[in-house]
Formats: structure tokens, sequence, C-alpha cells
């Protein structure tokens, strides 16, 4: 493991040969108009321990030489499968490469273009690029937002009032672009019908297991009465992201980003320090349904502690106001989604929460590890064992645990069924 300062950096994993320089040459003579030759070319790990789940993320830092003899540096983010087979395999069969190249090159610009359209310049994230060699259905090459001074906040502190805001006001800008585009265009691929377009259930038992460690553990939360209600809901509950959205008659529906959490938003930040922009990662899961999904995912994994519970209301509230005001600047064909429609709507989807507050928050409030990965939170023996105590014992998920497990199950949220 190498150090760099005082952060450990993971080793780089073996990498498929045909990811060299050459593959960039044509980006290069895009991004430098004066470009020559390639000088130095290197690919190394990007992001912490447990920070990527799904695929392999790595940096290619590249020095090139232009025409008048002078060198300039740049940077690109390229995502892979991961190299484990199974994994591999299992990640391949989700379509997630194919829903997010499809976002990238087609939907996310005519969002843009939208919204310019109307006098108003929006970007959502990265610039993407689009290889032309045989290799490209193996990789995402986007740019590397670093560059530009981008950052990820700390996902154990959580995102305060201002970050809070300046996402949900772009995730609303995201929402109302694409509900808007279906008026005028139509339907969206049935990839966009669920977040993995998986053919068969993989994560029976890793749901199962998964449901037995949270259980057990309920006394540290002071909720083991709620032991038989989690009992029976979690061995009927199907899993969400293979679920095929539900509709509710009158329901604003749009495209959600599907994955909406912390480590999937950037900030830049203006010489003040204040938010100047904030960019979207990650749209390999996105799902047409309502945005309950993305509010239920973003307002219960990522904002501060302090906020989580007191303002979640106020953040719908505040949601609502954007989306109207974009829907409306667009021109939205149809009845604005009301606050009160919105509110039925977070319940309508309440069964988000679950795997929302099961799986991916104590993975946003755990200490980072290069344990903290897909092998390990598939294997149900001793590695993935000692990972499940160590999410569900954190003193971080204890405190949340311990307010947002009586929040949802007062509201319903822990009961299955068509009578709910």
């Amino acid at each position: 493991m190498e150090k760099t300062g005082e952060k450990e950096v993971p080793e780089l994993p073996e990498l498929p040969n045909w990811l060299d320089e050459h593959m960039f040459v044509e980006f290069l003579q895009r991004d430098f108009k004066e470009f020559k030759a390639i000088k130095n070319f290197k690919i190394e790990p990007t992001g912490g321990k447990g920070e990527n789940f799904t695929t392999l993320v790595v940096r290619v830092k590249i020095n090139v030489e232009l025409n008048d003899g002078s060198e300039a540096a740049t940077s690109y983010i390229v995502k892979l499968l991961p190299t484990t087979l199974s994994t591999r395999d299992m990640i391949a069969s989700w379509k997630i490469f194919d829903k997010e190249k499809l976002t990238y090159s087609s939907y996310v610009p005519e969002f843009e273009q939208m919204f310019r359209n109307n006098k108003k310049e929006i970007t959502f994230g990265a610039k993407y690029y689009a290889p032309t060699t045989a290799a490209s259905q193996e990789l995402i090459i986007l740019e590397d937002l670093g560059n530009r001074g981008f950052k990820n906040v700390n996902r154990q502190e959580g995102l305060n009032m201002a970050h809070t805001k300046a996402v949900l006001d772009k995730l609303a800008q995201f929402h109302a672009a694409s509900a808007v585009r279906y008026e005028h265009k139509g339907a969206y691929p049935k990839l966009y019908d669920r977040n993995l377009c998986s053919e068969e259930d993989k994560f029976q038992e890793f749901r199962d297991t998964q449901a037995k460690s949270l259980i057990k553990a309920l006394p540290l939360y002071e909720a083991a009465y709620m032991e038989s209600e989690l009992k029976s809901y979690t061995s009927i509950a199907p899993d969400m992201f293979q679920a095929h959205a539900p509709k509710f008659e009158g329901e604003f529906r749009c495209l959600n980003h599907g994955d909406f959490y912390c480590n999937n938003i950037m900030f830049q930040y203006d010489e003040q320090g204040e938010i100047s922009e904030t960019y979207f990662l990650d749209l390999q899961m996105s799902r047409y349904c309502s945005p309950a999904q993305d509010l239920i995912y973003i307002l219960l994994s990522s904002v501060a502690f302090e906020l989580k519970f007191s303002k979640f209301d106020y953040f719908v509230h505040y949601y609502h106001s954007r989306l109207v005001e974009y829907l409306s600047l667009l021109d939205y064909p149809q009845p604005l989604p009301t606050l009160r429609g919105l509110h039925v709507a977070i319940l309508n989807h309440g069964d988000w929460v679950y795997p929302v507050i099961s799986l991916l928050l104590p993975l946003v409030l755990i200490d980072p590890s290069e344990k903290t990965n897909m092998d390990t939170m598939m294997d149900q023996e001793s590695e993935g064992d000692q990972l499940r105590n160590t999410m569900f014992g954190h003193q971080r998920v204890v405190q949340q645990y311990k307010q947002l497990l009586p929040w949802a199950y007062n509201r319903g949220l822990f009961v299955y069924g068509p009578n709910k």
C-alpha cells in the first residue's frame, strides 16, 4: 500500500493491455490544437480505499509535447469493469456501462441544450470522451474534474445546508429537463426501467445475510421492538435496485440519477470558498420514475446528521420550489407537480428507505478500508461477516440508526404489500 502524506492510496490492480497511450491520442488532438506527441504516460489509482464499489476507476496522467516545443500536462478518469471475474460478469450483466454511455453521449447534452435554448447555461458533469477503438465497450473515459479544483465532501460528515441546497437545485434541473424531454420526444429506452438490468436475481443471499446482521444488531440502536416487522419486511420486499419502477396515477415522473449520494457529487469553489458549481458523477444506474427515489437516496444517505431529520421536510420543499421553477422555464406542458404530491410520492416509494439505510448509509459512514468492496460485501463468510459487523457496529451508524430506524418505522416504511 502506497502512502501519500497521511493518506493511503490503493495499489493499482492489473489492467488490460489495450489501456495504453494510443487510446488517448484522438482526445489529446482534440484538447490540444498544437499537440505533437506524448512525452509521458502514467496510470494511477484514484479515490481512497473503499470508495468505488461497482467499477474500477483509475486516473491516466499524460505529459504532451506541443508543436512549439513546449509541454503541457493533463489527465483523464477511466472507469473499467472490475478485474475479478465473478464480479466482472455480474456487473456486466447489469448493463450499467451501456446506460451510462447513452446518458453521457445523448441525454446530458440534450438537457444542457434545453436550458441553453432558454438562456440559462447549465452543465451537469464532466466532459465525456467516446473512444473509437474496439475496446470502447470495456470502459468510460471522462474529464478529470480535479484539474478544475472539483472536490467531494467528507462523506462521514455529510452535506451541510449550503451543499444540500446546491445539490437539490442541480437535481431539480436534471429532473425538469428529463421530464420535458419525455413529453417532447417520448419514452426512454427500457434500460431506464430499472437501476440494474439483471436477468436473474443474484443478490438474494446477500440481502438475507445483510438483513440478519442488521436485525441481530437492533439492541445496539434500542430498536429490538422492530425485530418481527423487519424480519417480515426483509423476507418479502424485492431488491429495489433490480425492481421495475411502480406507477401511480397522476404522479410526476422524470429520469432519476439512480445512485444519488455524496460520492457521486463534486463541488467547485470560488476564492471566498463558496460553492460555484455542482457536478454529478456515475450516471450508470438512472431510472425513469418518481423523483422520490433520488430524494430518499440523497437526504437519508448524505445529509449531515444534525440536518437529516430536522430539515427533511424543508429540503423536500426547497427541491419542489426549484423543480417548479425549472419546469416552468422549460415550458413543461403538463400540470406542475404539487408539494403535497411530492410528499405522497415519498411515502409511495418508501421501499427505497430500507436499502438506503441498511446498505448505503453504513458504507457512507464507516471508516475507509480496502476491504470495503463488492467482493467482500458478497462474501457470506469471515471477511463478509467482519465487514457487516463493522458496518452495523460503527459509532456513527449507531448514532444515526437510533433516530433513523424509528423515523422509518413510525411511517410504516417497514411494511411491504399492496395494503401498506
